[in-house]
């Protein structure tokens, strides 16, 4: 990506991609000329009531090399005006800046780019009950947020809700109490849903109990915590499989379900456990992974796993 970038100091006109790569570099070597440390200082220094050092301007730098080259009094006019405009929300400078320092390319960003993309945001949620005070809380949880471009947010979410047929309040609402969520494609999130799901039908398989219809069944699954990995989450199903053939008192616990799980395996090397698991998309590479599990903790496979179609 070529980009052109205007300072007091230089103008950069190049692969912005390269940048990063080489003034990282430079700044892990020590190599940064007078000028980057007099732009890094004087951006420490606006902000010193603050309580932000040069050390940690420095550390955000490695992150966001061109702070190297921006002048200090934009970065912190970009700052303070920013948390200007929305203070009637509650955003204060030391809010904010909490946030840019966790994501430092907010401080190349205008007020005018930060505001368009939580307003315009806002706009395209109010008629769920979406509000400017909310959506800043998610904000200053997982600032990428705000530099996102209102129309990415847009398409993540009713793409999840048309792909997964759900309502698109449930998915905002999901996004808003996991704020993190709304960094993840729709891919990722899609596949983690279905494993889920995946998870919970095979609850009620093992507990002989009615399935609840398709809203309840998406409600429970989308409090569940979605940023967990595929392979907590097939350590999660294993546990509840090798549990439903335990009786009560035996079952492994909840609050460690990976060291449990291991335990187990040490523990019953020299068995063969069997249970059933439910026909559908995950259930050949979750047999795979519970294999690889045993083999990975006593060296072979103690799991004997049918699926039922």
């Amino acid at each position: 990506m070529k980009i052109n970038f205007y300072t007091n100091n230089i103008t950069f006109s190049g692969n912005s991609k390269q940048f990063r790569k080489d003034y990282s570099k430079r700044i892990s070597e020590g190599r940064i000329t007078d000028v980057n440390r007099s732009n890094i200082q004087g951006l420490a220094d606006r902000f010193e009531q603050e309580g932000i050092t040069y050390n940690q301007c420095l550390e955000a730098s490695k992150r966001h090399p061109f702070l190297l080259v921006q002048k200090p009094g934009t970065m912190e006019h970009n700052v303070r005006e920013t948390a200007k405009r929305f203070n009637t929300e509650g955003l204060t400078t030391e809010k904010y800046l909490k946030a840019v320092m966790h994501c430092p390319s907010l401080f190349s960003l205008s007020p005018d780019t930060v505001e368009k993309n939580v307003r315009t945001t806002v706009k395209l949620f109010e008629n769920y009950g979406l509000s400017g005070e909310e959506y800043l809380r998610c904000a200053l949880n997982n600032p990428t947020i705000f530099v996102t471009k209102p129309e990415t947010i847009k398409k993540k979410i009713y793409t999840i809700s048309d792909k997964l047929n759900i309502p698109t309040s449930d998915i905002l609402d999901t996004f808003l109490r996991q704020p993190i969520l709304f960094s993840i494609n729709e891919k990722e999130f899609i596949k983690k849903y279905e494993i889920l799901k995946y998870i919970e039908e095979n609850k009620f398989l093992d507990r002989t109990t009615a399935r609840p219809n398709e809203r309840e069944l998406s409600q429970l699954i989308l409090r569940k915590k979605m940023t967990n990995s595929k392979e907590y989450f097939y350590t999660y199903l294993l546990r509840n499989k090798i549990s439903s053939t335990l009786e009560w008192g035996h079952k492994i616990p909840h609050d460690d379900i990976v060291r449990g799980t291991i335990n187990f395996i040490k523990e019953n090397k020299n068995k063969i456990i069997k249970f059933n698991i439910l026909d559908g998309k995950p259930a050949k590479d979750f047999i795979k992974f519970a294999k690889n599990l045993s083999k990975a903790t006593v060296g072979k496979n103690i799991f004997r796993i049918s699926i039922v179609r």
